[in-house]
């Protein structure tokens, strides 16, 4: 299997690498020059299609997995025609690039298309109502890869190991811990996150049974993120550092965000037949994943 990907110097980029290098051939490309153990990739800008479509020709991938987007709320709502830029058009043209060379596309979107009014764990069938640019421009990115039934969308949420200068959700609250500072987090806001390393695997596993259409690939079950970091700090066994209970309205988000980003996995659990962890279990894996030596390379 050749997989190629898009963002392969981000976190989840990088993380699919690391879990399925000694299964399937890795290839891809990322705008950022950074030196990478055990990998080669080719520094091209999603925004030159040409350039993309001519590595795509030159490396004949079987399956391209897009994980490069711009993530950053904030950001979106203050650039809503850069985000629909490269969240959007750029997923459109690869999708259509995609179509015209045979290769399944797998598109890696997120939780942020619910509104989050209801208390509950969304499936694929719920309404979806983005709060925000963000939001939105994913949910059009999802409507043009599902355009052609053989792809694949995968909603989620996660976190995990960065290779780049970036913090995870964990990795913050795991190095303002131990840098003894006080974090504030929300028990109004909960949601359903996943481990990269996890989410490798299931995007392994969903292309070997050709899985097609929208399936939601997160943790099973919902957590506050007040209780994510108590957890987290209570599995690392750090004494330094404070987590005090706070609401979102602190925050004066320019973005609207959902309060509750909870998802079902039942539909991807059942169709690949496995157990995804619970956010709780994720937490121990994450404490494994940061303590090993070797984590960044082998």
């Amino acid at each position: 299997m050749r997989i190629y990907i898009t963002g392969i110097a981000g976190m989840l980029g990088y993380g699919i690498y690391r879990t399925l290098k000694d299964r399937a051939e890795i290839l891809g490309v990322d705008i950022v020059d950074i030196e990478i153990p055990g990998i080669s990739y080719s520094k091209i800008s999603l925004y030159d299609m040409e350039d993309i479509e001519e590595n795509i020709i030159q490396t004949k991938p079987d399956i391209l997995i897009h994980t490069a987007a711009l993530i950053n709320v904030e950001e979106c709502e203050e650039n809503p025609e850069e985000a629909k830029r490269l969240n959007t058009q750029v997923t459109a043209a690869l999708a259509d690039l995609c179509a015209r060379h045979k290769i399944k596309m797998v598109y890696i979107s997120t939780d942020a298309v619910f509104d989050g009014k209801e208390a509950r764990l969304y499936s694929e069938e719920d309404v979806v109502s983005p709060p925000n640019v963000y939001g939105q421009t994913k949910l059009d990115g999802e409507a043009a890869v599902l355009k052609y039934p053989e792809n694949l969308v995968l909603r989620t949420n996660i976190y995990g190991i960065n290779i780049q200068k970036k913090q995870s959700f964990g990795e913050w609250i795991y190095h303002s811990l131990k840098e003894d500072q006080t974090l504030h987090l929300f028990t109004d806001i909960d949601f359903s996150p996943i481990l990269v390393n996890e989410l490798a695997e299931l995007i392994y596993q969903s292309c070997q049974k050709n899985l097609c259409g929208l399936y939601h690939a997160c943790g099973t079950g919902c957590i506050t993120k007040y209780e994510f970091g108590v957890k987290l700090k209570e599995v690392f066994q750090i004494e330094t550092g404070t987590i005090v209970r706070a609401t979102s309205e602190i925050a004066h988000f320019k973005a609207r965000r959902s309060k509750h980003m909870g998802m079902s996995n039942v539909k991807l659990c059942n169709a690949l037949q496995v157990d995804i962890r619970t956010p709780e279990e994720s937490i121990e894996k994450f404490y494994d994943l940061l303590n090993e030596e070797t984590k960044y390379g082998d």
